[in-house]
């Protein structure tokens, strides 16, 4: 990977962190139990695990140049993702919703969404940091 793409996987990244670190804040306040925070800890695992195995399927894909390959990649480590976090979040929810809030741990896996929609800002951040000095 280079080294732009690196920066970009890092703001994403604190993007998902910023974004559960709030949520956490907001729990604090509004339902401080034990359960919600390990539900946003464990989706926030998730969602950066999902958000990182994006990221090598799309720096991979970059790299092949058949379209095929790229197509049948994309549509089975997308498969695999969303498989694997149906498997979780169904698990959870049958087995360990008294010690792991399932809306809590949905809340942490979008935390993935918001994390790309924080990316420019956390990205201006970082760049003006890195002017000034």
């Amino acid at each position: 990977m280079d080294k732009e793409t690196k920066n970009l996987i890092a703001e994403v990244s604190a993007g998902i962190v910023f974004f559960t670190m709030a949520a956490m804040l907001a729990a604090l306040f509004v339902y401080p139990q034990a359960s919600v925070f390990a539900g946003l800890i464990l989706g926030m695992v998730l969602a950066l695990v999902m958000f990182f195995s994006m990221a090598l399927v799309l720096d991979r894909s970059m790299k092949t140049m058949d379209p095929r390959t790229v197509q049948k990649w994309g549509i089975i480590s997308a498969s695999v993702r969303y498989l694997l976090l149906i498997a979780i979040l169904i698990t959870v929810i049958s087995m360990f919703s008294d010690r792991i809030n399932p809306v809590a741990l949905v809340t942490g896996v979008l935390g993935l969404k918001v994390g790309a929609f924080l990316q420019p800002v956390i990205h201006k951040i970082a760049f003006n940091k890195n002017k000034k000095v």
